[in-house]
């Protein structure tokens, strides 16, 4: 309407100026609702894109592992040595702290879990999903507690005691590493015992480290516990 107004009667300064004055006042409101609104909407969200957008997977783990401390360093390359000595003692008949595998392993999960629960925090800093490395990390600490009991139980127990006796008198297993000097103080395996009114039933899967002035070996025995009877190994089949 100002531009018809002022093309079809007189005007005292330039009408071609004010024309574009108008135009650009007609326009500027135009392209505001029809483009420029969606624009500043779509730099918002650009905005909002940039502040919630997620580090990938490689810079989360780049970033993790530069940032892995020095005694985390140190603890899982004593975990690996001793898994590494572990196998080596065995392959090549080296009779000397056979141990070191099941510490080794035992150390390389604490490792592990506190590598899982250093990128949990990573991960809430970063804004990443975090649901499976808490059940991976509970897991870890599940099984690091579970070895641990057993490693306190087992050496304890009637069954592990009872084991160790007759095997020191088992001739066959004597003929083979010579005499007996000792067993494994870290044994793995299971052990259960019911008990009732009648009394107490149970059985035992141990697995020991013989340490014979011959030779070692890793020995596995099945033994059970009958009503009114004492630990007994079962042949295996």
């Amino acid at each position: 309407m100002a531009i018809i107004q002022i093309a079809s009667n007189d005007f005292k300064e330039s009408k071609i100026q004010w024309i574009i004055i108008s135009m650009i006042a007609f326009i500027g409101p135009v392209l505001w609702l029809t483009k420029g609104r969606k624009l500043i909407i779509k730099n918002g969200e650009a905005q909002r894109n940039d502040n919630t957008e997620k580090t990938s997977l490689t810079e989360h783990y780049t970033q993790l592992i530069k940032d892995i401390g020095t005694p985390l360093k140190i603890l899982t390359l004593i975990a690996l040595a001793l898994i590494l000595y572990g196998y080596l003692a065995r392959a090549f008949n080296i009779f000397f702290f056979w141990e070191s595998k099941s510490i080794g392993f035992g150390l390389l999960l604490i490792a592990i879990a506190k590598f899982i629960l250093d990128d949990i925090n990573a991960r809430r800093e970063n804004k990443m999903h975090r649901i499976v490395f808490y059940l991976v990390f509970g897991i870890l600490c599940l099984s690091i507690f579970i070895k641990g009991l057993i490693a306190i139980i087992i050496p304890n127990s009637d069954a592990y005691n009872k084991a160790t006796e007759l095997l020191k008198t088992d001739s066959e297993l004597i003929d083979e590493v010579g005499e007996i000097n000792s067993f494994s103080y870290l044994p793995s395996g299971s052990m259960g015992t019911h008990k009732d009114k009648y009394g107490t039933t149970g059985n035992a899967n141990l697995t020991l480290i013989v340490k014979g002035n011959k030779k070692y070996i890793e020995k596995n025995v099945v033994l059970v516990k009958e009503l009114e009877e004492d630990w007994k190994i079962t042949p295996l089949n």
